[in-house]
Order: C-alpha cells, then structure tokens, then sequence
C-alpha cells in the first residue's frame, strides 16, 4: 500500500474515531485500521493505570490474546521507555535493544522482531502508548510510517479523552451504572415521547435494607462491595432496552419503556427475590441484605410531567419500607397503593 493510500485510509479510521464515544468501539475501530493500514502482524493500546502508575494492554489487535494480561512498569520495556520519556520509538530489530521486554513474549509466546511505539498524549501529559509491530513482508519500519503512526496517536488521545470525560459524565463511578443527571435528562425525554404516542413507561425504584446497619458495622468498603454485586445482579436481570440508575447513596431506580405495570412488578418481584438470595463474602463475612422497592406505570397514572410520576414511585418505594421491607408496591392511581409482602 502506498503512502498516500496509507494516509487516506488513516484519514478515513480518524473521522469514524471521532463519530463514537463508545471506547470499546473506538478502540476495535483503531487497531483493525492499524494492522491494516501499518501492514503489521499484531498492533495494542497501552494505556497509563492512574492509581498503580503502571500500563497494561487495554485492547489488542493479533498476536496472542494473553497480552491483556501483562503489565509494564514505566520505563520497562520499549512501550514503558516511550511512557517515560514521551518520545516515540522505532526498534527494528529487538534482540539488540537493551529496552525490550523478553517478558512480554515469554509469556504469551508471541515471536516480536520490531516494533513501531508512539506516545498517547493529552495536554503534554502521556496517557498510554500505541504500537506497532513486525511489517508484514519483513521489511523496517520508516520515517514514513512514524509520520502515519503519530498521526494515529494524537487523534486517539484525544477521542480517548473524549470518551472518558462522556463516560466521567454520565456514569456512576463505582456502581458503572448511569447517574442521575443522565437518568433524568433521559428520562423527561423518554416521557414526552410516551404522552406524544401514548405508549406505557414503568418505573421500579429501590433501596437497600438497613445499608447504614452495614456500613456502621462492616465499613465503607463492605458497602461498596454490596453496592457493586448488587448492581451487576440486577444488570443481568432487566433488558437491554431498560435504563438502570443510582440516583442516592444506596437508592436505584430502573426505567422500563414499552412496559406495562404487570410486567414491571414481574421485574420488581424477580430483582427482589434476587436480592434476598444473594450471600456477600467479604474478609471472612458472609453477609446478607434486602431491598424495598416501588413500582408505577404512566398508563395507570396518566401523570402530566415525569416529576409526578416519579414522586408516585418513591411513595411506593417508602410504603414498602414503612410496611416492613423487603418488598413491593405499586403505585396505581392518586392515592391508592398496593402492597407486595415477600414470600
């Protein structure tokens, strides 16, 4: 492939980076153009862990899938020396670099003969490190494919940054659900839809039991622990179509569109259920808990605004709770409850 071509499919990858804040996309989206475009037999995204200040292999594109499984501290090998010092790097031959890490191949039993590194950057400050490695017809790599490789890696960091702060946006930082913010915006438009069409929206708010009993006795980090398994569990429960949110402490709320209130009290009574047969071991503790939960449907509350409907289902979640917990309700019109007792 000519250089020109090279440029312009390079071109062609950039403008689909820019298209997606999805990072899992991106970054499948980047690594298939690499291998082609380089005309390399394996290339991978390193990126910077904040907190241990190490780089582990957030994606790979060829070579052995083992890779994701091997970290470098900065300065080690020829990805950590291109972290350090924020310089990129052509290694044409790697059995004569002092840099290169035989670890890395020991272990996943890739055979690496050159490698073709370059910095992620934003502001100045380098954030991972994008690779490269042995061209297809054995051939060195050049000054040319540097100039293409850098281009590869401004435009990524920068996409990278951008899906981090939209994911920094609109998720919760340690549940990984949506926030509140995001569920509301979605929500209120979600709702004008629903009247415009007079289609159905439910609701299943909840709580967890007695949380403070836990974090009082267990600690923050046990509560944390719970409030993580929780979420993935009741992930797995609700659709794909459903938006799932942590809007408190320890309070959820899941929106279920096109959901009639008999399928979304099925959904309350399966997630709580769920909930009560869970066992949480943390250091040594076997620990249980329960949720309470609320549940209301627009086509039985006919409410004019989403913040009516939304006040409807935290009465029903506080009428479980008032009711003894480790149930639900369902809010069926102005005033009128009925209560779900477990088991």
């Amino acid at each position: 492939m000519s250089t020109e071509k090279k440029l312009l499919c390079a071109l062609d990858t950039l403008s689909l980076i820019n298209s997606t804040l999805d990072t899992d996309v991106l970054l499948d989206i980047i690594l298939r153009s690499i291998k082609q475009v380089m005309e390399v037999e394996a290339s991978s995204i390193m990126l910077l862990d904040p907190e241990k200040g190490d780089l582990y292999f957030s994606k790979a594109e060829g070579g052995s899938k083992k890779v994701k499984e091997v970290r470098l501290h900065m300065g080690e090998g020829i990805a950590g020396q291109v972290a350090q010092t924020g310089l990129p790097m052509i290694v044409n031959d790697v059995s004569k670099s002092t840099h290169f890490a035989k670890k890395v191949d020991e272990f996943t039993k890739f055979k690496t003969k050159a490698i073709l590194a370059v910095p992620l950057k934003v502001k100045g400050k380098v954030t991972g490190v994008l690779e490269a490695l042995n061209k297809m017809d054995g051939s060195d790599f050049n000054d040319e494919d540097l100039l293409i490789f850098t281009s590869y890696g401004n435009q990524i960091a920068v996409a990278l940054e951008n899906a981090h702060l939209y994911h920094l946006a609109i998720y919760d930082g340690l549940t990984g659900i949506f926030d509140k913010r995001y569920f509301q915006v979605w929500a209120e438009n979600e709702f004008a839809r629903v009247k415009r069409y007079h289609t159905d929206l439910s609701l299943v708010m909840f709580d967890l039991d007695h949380f403070k009993n836990i974090n009082d006795s267990y600690g923050h980090r046990a509560g944390d622990f719970i409030l993580k398994e929780i979420t993935s569990a009741v992930k797995s429960i609700i659709r794909r179509a459903d938006i799932f949110a942590r809007i408190g402490g320890e309070e959820f709320i899941i929106a279920l569109p096109e959901t009639n209130v008999t399928k979304a009290r099925l959904m309350a009574e399966k997630i709580r259920k769920a909930v009560e047969l869970m066992t949480f071991t943390l250091e040594g503790n076997s620990l249980k808990t329960t949720i309470s939960l609320g549940v209301v449907s627009y086509d039985k509350t006919k409410e004019p605004s989403f913040e009516k409907l939304l006040h409807d289902v935290d009465q029903a979640l506080y009428e479980s709770k008032n009711a003894g917990r480790n149930k639900y309700t369902v809010y069926h019109q102005k005033g009128h409850l009925t209560l779900k007792k477990t088991g």
